[in-house]
């Protein structure tokens, strides 16, 4: 396969509209970098009080759009892969938003499954370190859902998705600010209840999570207790030469979560200078992997910047306009 040109995924989520532009390799299997973006439009805040997106929102999504595909541009990307996942999965007019964002911007956002979520986000996030051998895990925490991957390589044997992201289980559970301690117990058992559920593979030799909310998680604990992203050795493996994955232990968690009961989301962001409303997030997002690990028999995970943009890449780039059928089918052709 010789040299391609740039390409470019957005998603739309329950939090975020992420930009990722990125150079491919020769071989199909690499992805470089160059430029990333994230507009905080919370698409999933009206979803969860009202069932739909406000024209506000929509207003802003629109915009968030146009400007991520400006900047797509620039980089040379022609190819702009366009996804909506579980925040505006859920919203009544969710149709009526796409073709807006369509109509006004010229960009096809196409509305995944949770299972091509989970398959995108599993392969983006594992192409950070291709070379690990076993069976693998990946988590994708988001506002509004949850994916669980299992695979080795990247063939995936197993995959679900669950209501059970930091936005949906943070008003289900812990609407206060902060939460409460009986907040805190109901929040457990009914992540741990959800998970209990499934009948999951997980006798996995690593756990990896990604997306926003994890990445914010990680970022709070380098501010709050001066765990920073140094390279390291974990279970005498060392953290990959580029430094992109960063360790997250069962211990770290409880200290979050201790840390984000005692806060309010004010002061949190404040503090340890969050970004708008992700402050909210954290103590539901901490007790959501808190649980995760539990239930795999881990003590430690890696948080990933890589994940479903990337993933959506790689299977572009391997199938090219049957990309979003790879995903259904959980198969990554051979480059």
């Amino acid at each position: 396969m010789s040299a391609q040109r740039p390409i470019a995924a957005i998603d739309a989520g329950s939090n975020t509209i992420h930009l990722t532009v990125a150079a491919p390799d020769a071989s199909g299997r690499g992805l470089r970098a160059l430029a990333d973006d994230a507009d905080f439009v919370r698409l999933g805040a009206d979803v969860t009080e009202f069932g739909e997106i406000s024209p506000a929102r929509a207003q802003r999504a629109v915009a968030a759009v146009r400007h991520q595909l400006s900047i797509a541009r620039q980089h040379g990307a022609e190819t702009v892969l366009g996804m909506a996942t579980e925040g505006v999965r859920r919203a009544s007019n969710a149709g009526a938003l796409l073709h807006r964002i369509a109509a006004e911007t010229g960009l096809r956002m196409t509305m995944i499954s949770g299972e091509q979520e989970a398959a995108l986000a599993y392969w983006g996030a594992t192409s950070e370190d291709v070379d690990i051998e076993g069976p693998r895990g990946v988590i994708d925490l988001g506002g509004g859902s949850l994916e669980i991957t299992c695979g080795e390589g990247e063939r995936i044997t197993w995959r679900a998705s669950l209501p059970l992201g930091a936005g949906v289980t943070r008003a289900r559970w812990a609407p206060s600010d902060p939460p409460t301690f009986a907040e805190l117990i109901a929040t457990w058992d009914g992540v741990s209840d959800e998970l209990a559920r499934l009948q999951a593979p997980l006798a996995v030799v690593e756990m990896t999570v990604c997306g926003g909310t994890a990445a914010a998680l990680a970022t709070l604990a380098g501010r709050a207790f001066h765990k920073h992203a140094d390279p390291h050795i974990v279970k005498g493996r060392p953290t990959p030469a580029s430094g992109r994955r960063r360790a997250m232990s069962l211990q770290t968690l409880d200290a979050l979560i201790r840390l984000t009961l005692g806060e309010t989301e004010d002061g949190l962001t404040r503090r340890f200078r969050l970004r708008e409303g992700r402050a909210r997030l954290m103590f539901s997002g901490a007790m959501t992997l808190y649980a995760g690990l539990c239930f795999a028999g881990l003590d430690e995970l890696w948080v990933s910047r890589r994940g479903i943009r990337e993933g959506a890449m790689l299977a572009w780039l391997r199938a090219r306009q049957n990309w979003l059928a790879a995903a259904a089918a959980g198969e990554l052709p051979a480059p």
